[in-house]
């Protein structure tokens, strides 16, 4: 699993979400004017977003932006991987479909562009990574957990055999000492016995 574990990509996630928001306040045309970002825009002709600094839609898309690492951060530091294991998947169908619709759906610019095209396309690798990582733990603690099973079960059936071992010990003593007991009554008969015939004679 090494780098790629769910906590890693998680945070890597978070860190993301946190520099688009700093951008956002900052400026965002750091963000849409990297040489990447129009590599990119170009190699998937999409037409390139320009927003204005000053742009007052700004601050609100760095609170969004802010709440979505925020909403990763908490249960990230309480490791509630079931959150994870059931918005993951999720997460990423609806960042699929997006990334598709913003390829596809030319006649939409509020959706057919570079940004939205891009921001998209990084959530469905990421949670990409996120959900196969989870899988990966899940199945290690499925075998962890089977083995200590496992291990359970063997214990118990040598205790079980070694109990019954005691019993079988216990129950040839009984038997030793009920064979003892009718070798000391023969014994005795005998010796009554020999007693009565002395005393005819």
């Amino acid at each position: 699993m090494g780098l790629l574990s769910s906590t890693n990509v998680l945070y890597a996630r978070i860190a993301v979400l946190l520099t688009i928001a700093f951008f956002c306040l900052k400026d965002v045309n750091s963000i849409l004017e990297n040489s990447y970002f129009i590599v990119l825009t170009e190699a998937m002709d999409l037409p390139a977003l320009v927003l204005s600094p000053m742009s007052a839609q700004l601050g609100l898309f760095s609170v969004l932006f802010s709440f979505a690492a925020i909403h990763d951060l908490i249960p990230l530091l309480e490791n509630n991987k079931m959150f994870f294991q059931s918005i993951v998947p999720f997460r990423l169908m609806v960042f699929f479909i997006l990334t598709a619709t913003s390829y596809l759906n030319i006649s939409n610019l509020y959706l057919h562009n570079n940004a939205v095209f891009i921001y998209s396309f990084v959530e469905v690798w990421l949670n990409f990574l996120i959900f196969s990582a989870l899988r990966e733990e899940r199945n290690e603690d499925f075998k962890r957990n089977h083995q200590f099973m496992s291990d359970a079960y063997e214990e118990e059936e040598e205790e079980i055999e070694m109990e019954q071992d005691i019993m079988l010990t216990t129950a040839e003593e009984i038997e030793q000492i009920a064979l003892e007991e009718e070798e000391q009554e023969e014994e005795e008969e005998e010796e009554e016995e020999e007693e009565e015939e002395d005393n005819q004679e």
